[in-house]
């Protein structure tokens, strides 16, 4: 009886418990390290697109995109002689091979001068598929072009003077744009 009274059940115990915390650290870092290696694919695939481009879209529409590797950005539309017309915030994340795009916020020109608010961002999420390097497809078969980066565009602030595309550029985009040449 003396030998039974010594014989202890810890060990056994704190065995059974280290393999139990082991095989639960497991479980729950697999879904973790699987999910970090996707998001990395996809952070590579954001930062090739991040940047300040000159973009078509279908009817030779004339876009400035700013992508940032973040996910933020802002999406310029311009008349063809180069005069902003409209604007708005973009949030943005790569899936694959699928970009989702939410707007929010709102720019205009007015009377020669921008106007900006922001109201919230719109329930509406729009899916494109990456075709190449340089075209996006909207899931409603509208197409971007993504013509060449612009290094010198800056994002036009509140009650600051509407910008032109092509004075801003410091070269002629126009045929560059419509003709869709890099």
């Amino acid at each position: 009886m003396k030998l039974l009274r010594q014989l202890s059940f810890r060990p056994v115990l704190l065995s059974l418990l280290q393999a139990y915390i082991l095989v639960l650290a497991v479980f729950f870092l697999l879904p973790v390290i699987a999910s970090a290696q996707e998001q990395t694919a996809n952070q590579a695939a954001a930062r090739q697109w991040a940047g300040n481009w000159l973009v078509v879209g279908q009817g030779d529409e004339q876009l400035v995109w700013q992508l940032k590797a973040d996910g933020t950005g802002f999406a310029h539309g311009f008349r063809a002689d180069g005069q902003l017309t409209h604007g708005f915030a973009i949030s943005w994340r790569m899936d694959g091979d699928t970009v989702r795009i939410r707007t929010g916020g709102t720019l205009h020109c007015n009377s020669g001068m921008v106007y900006a608010q922001f109201t919230g961002w719109s329930p509406v999420t729009l899916d494109f598929n990456v075709i190449d390097g340089r075209h996006w497809r909207q899931h409603n078969g509208g197409i971007l072009a993504f013509q060449r980066r612009l290094p010198n565009w800056e994002t036009p602030n509140h009650g600051a003077e509407c910008p032109n595309l092509y004075r801003a550029d410091g070269r002629d985009t126009q045929q560059t744009a419509s003709a869709g040449n890099q």
